[in-house]
């Protein structure tokens, strides 16, 4: 039997961040992951992780590459655009072409939790191919693990992830300040927070940096993104009178966080 790997590595990064304040351990990811495709007896032909790896840390491609992980770049974001589910569809195209192309692969293990996978699962099961899921279950769509021949829990393996300390967070906070758009970004809330306005919504701030840095939107994105990973921001729910159900969430600066200070400070 032969198996090959298909890994949404963005997803996987995210989720580990959000959910868990931690970082994967590289090397022992990539152990558990050899270790839980070959369990059966089966043959490795190949490992592949999809993501946008121009954003994040630098030099991933090459750690993947030395780790036996093949990186697939996937533009996520154009100058105007976010390519919402791209990463899902390159990986599912990619997913049918081997299956068209090399039949003797007969198992394929995912490591993502996208209910979008239910598609390209769904071929796979009508041309008798066994598939193996592997994801962090509170995340996972309950669809694609009835539609798997196996569900495997990421949590049963906690050496994968390491917890991100408060110093390395400080750290790199301070780093960001040399961040011409992390700059902008706090900037621009802290001018929202001199008016007289009872909150500043989150998706209002995203959509209002869009448009005033309509020429620099993918570097806006990622530094709104960094601001809120490394609390440069705050959020926090505000009741939606229209929706009872799904409260607005609102932003603030964090005025407590030392790159904060020193934003404003360089400003004045």
């Amino acid at each position: 039997m032969y198996v090959c790997v298909f890994i949404d590595w963005e997803n996987l990064e995210k989720e580990v961040k959000q959910e868990f304040g931690s970082v994967l351990c590289y090397q022992e990811f990539k152990e558990v992951i050899r270790n839980i495709a070959t369990k059966n007896g089966s043959y490795l032909v190949g490992i592949y992780a999809y993501g946008d790896f121009d954003k994040g840390k630098a030099g991933n491609n090459s750690t993947l590459i030395n780790l036996g992980i093949e990186p697939k770049h996937v533009v996520t974001k154009t100058a105007h655009d976010y390519l919402k589910g791209s990463t899902d569809i390159e990986l599912s195209l990619d997913v049918l072409d081997i299956m068209h192309n090399y039949q003797h692969i007969t198992e394929y293990l995912f490591i993502s939790g996208d209910s979008d996978l239910r598609h390209v699962m769904k071929r796979l099961k009508m041309n008798g191919k066994t598939i193996r899921l592997a994801s962090f279950k509170e995340n996972t769509s309950q669809f694609i693990i009835e539609m798997a021949n196996e569900f495997i829990h990421l949590n049963d393996y906690p050496e994968i992830l390491r917890k991100v300390t408060k110093s390395e967070k400080e750290q790199i906070a301070i780093s960001l300040t040399t961040d011409k758009y992390v700059q902008k970004v706090v900037r621009q809330l802290y001018t929202l927070m001199q008016k007289d306005l009872d909150f500043i919504g989150l998706n209002y701030f995203r959509k209002r940096l869009i448009d005033y840095y309509s020429n620099e939107v993918t570097q806006m994105s990622d530094a709104l993104t960094e601001c809120l990973d490394y609390a440069l921001l705050n959020t926090y729910q505000v009741p939606n009178v229209k929706d009872p159900d799904h409260p607005t969430t609102a932003c603030t600066l964090n005025m407590d966080n030392k790159a904060v200070q020193m934003i404003l400070e360089n400003e004045s």
